[in-house]
């Protein structure tokens, strides 16, 4: 079990274990029925193997009532809300389970209520040559499984009794009902082809489409049965805990107040860095310093927050998310600039281009407070041609850290910004507004020497007041583009000291000469009388370098083209995350899947000839290694690579059986066929 999965079991069972002593484990047969029934037929495939243990050793029901109440949230999407939407739906799919499914222990009632319905649903019932059947496709259910997959359930017996189809196992001899098929794949295969089509057909040599297959000879695909075996037991792939204990377990919310944005002002704003790859800065500020709860012990004050930023993409499904928490002790200074100023944190999230929401949650750990937001973000594309523009950012500081440190939010050329938002822009009559701004072009276009200048127009006024816009006109550097075409500039605009009180509007246009194409952005402020606020008092992230260095912010990138089907880029920044760092197995095991999808198998085979397999090495992606290098000419190294796994991992029916195969194909048929039985036989456990 993780460490954080034990310690937030441990967290909710604590009072149970300290109220008397820990009863003996109760077997679930000897529950009382309601509680039978819930462990048995309710959670039996999303309750993982520790928390079943732990809820046996319960030895009331209050106790257990209470487990079940944790269980339920610490699994809700929106945390301390009255509904738990997840709830809902896995006791709506039980509903219709029993109902059409023969019941939640059958092969589709198992995957009808850990997956849901699927996307689509293709029934091949009583045909004379197929036996009944009936295939399910699935899109992006869980990071534990392929982003696409097929499950077939058919009729072995003719007895109404629906099974899952293992394409290796059973393979498609199973699937016909001529005695000229039994135990002949291919002219089974060709009999489905002729039947049911070749989609369906080759679909019962893999379930995983896209995945290479060998349909002149119909020979199965071991990856199908990898990608059974995890969905058989979902809740016990380290995948799917870790999407829990990050997701949700992180999310705990007993006793926290939840509290919308009147308390919190967000600022978002999609920047370019140093290597062309556009970031999501933000900005969460609380909006009264009074809001922020400080602490003291042992003669010293600190405070102690935590930052969620939870990325969904456009199907509405959770893509990463990041988590930070902050905290340090305060010396005076420190502590009676707090007293006076509004707390914020500054951070960023590495985003593909593409549309995505993003939820928000600072939450002070003192107080047990959180402060919720949610935005709609769009991450633009690199120019083809033209110019773009920024949103503008309106800043109270600009201060010098070197360029080291450009990784840090709002940083750029070695420069920290302190942006402004909320109260935070209401300016005096007379005052200086501060912004800064991005502009995009081309590449080829910002390499230019002899292209003209940018011309750029800066006019305030408030809207529907008639004769007050102050306008500025000057031109810009072109030198100023980096190599990608990213150039950041802004402006200090003096306010007029007669300016009336009220909202106004700054407006900031750039037009390129050469094909006079304009672009806009703007900025809204308020002007009033009246002393200014304290400066905020902003962190950042202190590991924030550490992660860079990791490459975290790479392999998220990554995650996030993969959800906005960019496949090429998904590749690159897994590329960039597993060199950075070389024990990231799951960049390893994707990048096995996208250079196994493009049939590059000679990177696949480079993948594994850098580092060994570890226990934590995904079994579809040591099965591509061993197939990729045995594509590009070397089946004892496939050979050897499959031992070196089975003996770090342990028993694995799948590295068995191809195992086994490599052995056959190297004329060793008494070891090959050992292999097989046991690989068989460990498949059917």
């Amino acid at each position: 079990m993780s460490i954080r999965l034990k310690h937030a079991l441990i967290l909710f069972l604590l009072p149970v274990l300290l109220a008397g002593a820990i009863a003996a484990k109760t077997s679930p047969k000897d529950l009382p029925p309601r509680y039978r029934t819930w462990l048995n037929d309710e959670v039996n495939y999303i309750i993982t193997n520790e928390e079943r243990e732990a809820f046996l050793l319960l030895p009331t029901d209050a106790d257990r009532d209470k487990f079940i109440a944790n269980f339920w949230e610490l699994r809700n999407p929106t945390p301390g809300a009255p509904g738990n939407a997840y709830k809902d739906e896995i006791y709506k799919r039980i509903q219709y389970a029993k109902e059409h499914l023969d019941g939640v222990h059958t092969a589709m009632g198992q995957t009808y209520v850990t997956l849901g319905e699927p996307k689509q649903r293709a029934p091949y019932i009583g045909r004379s040559d197929v036996r009944n059947m009936e295939v399910w496709f699935y899109q992006n259910t869980n990071p534990a499984l392929p982003p696409y997959f097929y499950v077939i359930f058919f009729d072995p017996d003719n007895n109404g009794t629906m099974k899952f189809y293992s394409p290796y196992m059973d393979g498609p001899a199973k699937l016909t009902t001529s005695v000229m098929n039994v135990g002949s794949n291919k002219k089974a295969f060709d009999t489905i082809d002729k039947a049911l089509g070749r989609e369906v057909a080759r679909t019962t040599l893999s379930l995983i489409p896209g995945s290479p297959v060998d349909m002149q000879n119909a020979t199965a695909s071991l990856e199908s049965d990898v990608m059974l075996g995890i969905l058989k037991n979902l809740a016990n792939n380290p995948l799917t805990k870790a999407e829990l204990r990050n997701k949700q377990l992180a999310e705990r919310v007993t006793h926290r107040v939840i509290l919308d944005e009147q308390f919190l002002d967000v600022l978002t704003v999609a920047l370019r860095d140093t290597e062309g790859n556009f970031n999501l800065h933000y900005l969460l500020r609380m909006r009264r310093p009074a809001d922020f709860l400080i602490q003291e012990s042992d003669g010293k004050t600190f405070y102690n927050v935590d930052v969620v930023a939870r990325v969904f993409g456009p199907d509405n499904k959770i893509i990463f998310q990041q988590r930070k928490t902050a905290n340090s002790y305060l010396d005076a200074a420190e502590l009676a600039r707090l007293k006076s100023s509004a707390f914020g944190y500054e951070g960023w999230l590495p985003l593909a281009p593409g549309k995505y929401r993003v939820e928000f949650m600072l939450t002070n750990k003192l107080n047990k407070t959180a402060y919720r937001a949610q935005r709609e973000v769009t991450i633009p594309t690199a120019p083809q041609k033209g110019l773009r523009m920024s949103d503008v950012v309106a800043f109270s500081n600009a201060e010098a850290v070197g360029e080291g440190r450009n990784y840090m939010p709002f940083t750029f050329g070695g420069v920290k910004f302190t942006p402004l938002v909320g109260d935070g822009l209401t300016y005096a009559p007379g005052r200086d507004v501060n912004i800064f701004y991005q502009l995009w072009v081309p590449p080829a276009d910002a390499s230019s020497t002899t292209a003209q200048n940018l011309t750029v127009d800066y006019a305030y006024g408030r809207p529907g007041a008639a004769g007050n816009t102050k306008s500025i006109h000057e031109e810009v550097d072109r030198r100023q583009f980096d190599p990608y075409g990213s150039m950041l500039t802004g402006k200090k605009i003096a306010l007029d000291p007669e300016a009336g009180p009220g909202n106004y509007r700054l407006m900031v246009s750039a037009l390129e000469p050469a094909d006079r194409q304009k672009v806009f952005a703007s900025l809204t402020f308020r002007v009033y009388s009246g002393p200014g606020g304290a400066p905020p008092y902003d962190v950042v992230d202190p590991d924030l370098a550490d992660d860079v260095a990791r490459g975290v912010p790479d392999f998220n990138r990554a995650l996030c083209a993969l959800a906005q089907n960019d496949k090429d880029s998904a590749l690159r920044w897994f590329k960039v995350a597993l060199m950075r760092n070389p024990s990231n197995e799951v960049a390893r095991s994707r990048l096995a899947q996208l250079y196994y999808d493009k049939q590059q198998y000679a990177d696949v085979a480079a993948l594994f000839a850098r580092s060994p397999v570890t226990r934590e090495t995904d079994e579809e992606a040591i099965l591509r290694g061993a197939e990729s290098i045995a594509r590009t000419g070397s089946v004892p190294r496939a050979i050897s690579l499959l031992e070196d796994a089975l003996h770090v991992r342990g028993n694995s029916g799948p590295l068995y059986l191809a195992l086994a195969g490599y052995y056959r194909n190297e004329g060793d048929t008494q070891k090959a066929s050992q292999l097989e039985s046991k690989g068989r036989e460990l498949i059917k456990q």
